[in-house]
């Protein structure tokens, strides 16, 4: 998978994990993407304390159990020092009890990590341009907060695609996603390139993204948790 070089400068990377094999089997599926530049790797709350402060990476991969620490008590540390980093937790086991923890303190997204390269090149990219990544299932797991007033979630579930998009904007992205320009997009579906370029501005606006791969690879994160 590759994304377009012209339009995403590299996303700096921390992975945080003691298990060397995941680590370092991590970083090296990671640098197949040009986008991506992996800063370092951590195999312990200290070491990932220092990298932060070293390499000030953009997005922050941090495993649940550390030898000297719960990674989830680590996110306030980490959003200290480095305010603007985005954090996904990784998990090799059940999330339970983990999700609504993490997401509340400020964690951007959750990982399971028998999750595929593809899946965390999207995770990445989706919480480095603001919004929250879960893998499959995942999300399945957050459960309610209580405030002291009421019950909440600490996040918005997914809508489902045809409460997302109107029925002409999933015939556009989807479009889109097979590599058409806006002008081969109004030749395909007989309107005006500038109804394609309006229906493509409220597609970026609603699925929270800036660039036409982030809307597709959104798009099908979004179609792959709510049908598969």
């Amino acid at each position: 998978m590759s994304l377009n070089t012209e339009e995403l400068v590299k996303v700096k990377v921390l992975v945080v994990d003691d298990h060397t094999l995941f680590a370092e089997g991590t970083v090296s599926l990671l640098s197949f993407e040009p986008n991506i530049l992996v800063v370092g790797i951590a195999k312990n709350g200290i070491e990932c304390m220092d990298l932060i402060s070293k390499t000030t990476p953009d997005v922050v991969l941090l495993d649940i159990k550390l030898p000297d620490a719960c990674g989830t008590d680590l996110i306030d540390k980490i959003k200290r020092v480095q305010p603007d980093a985005k954090i996904i937790m990784l998990t090799g086991h059940s999330p339970k009890g983990y999700v609504t923890k993490s997401i509340s303190k400020g964690a951007n997204g959750f990982l399971v990590k028998d999750c595929t390269v593809k899946e965390m090149i999207q995770g990445i990219v989706r919480v480095y341009d603001g919004g929250l990544y879960f893998s499959k299932g995942s999300e399945a797991f957050l459960q309610p907060v209580n405030n002291g007033d009421n019950l909440y979630f600490p996040v918005k579930l997914k809508k489902t695609p045809s409460e997302l998009l109107t029925t002409k904007e999933i015939e556009i992205i989807e479009l889109v996603s097979k590599g058409l320009h806006n002008k081969e997009i109004a030749l395909v579906l007989g309107i005006k390139v500038r109804t394609v370029e309006f229906h493509v501005s409220n597609i970026f606006s609603k699925l929270e993204v800036s660039k036409r791969f982030e809307a597709v690879l959104q798009w099908a994160t979004i179609k792959k948790a709510i049908f598969n």
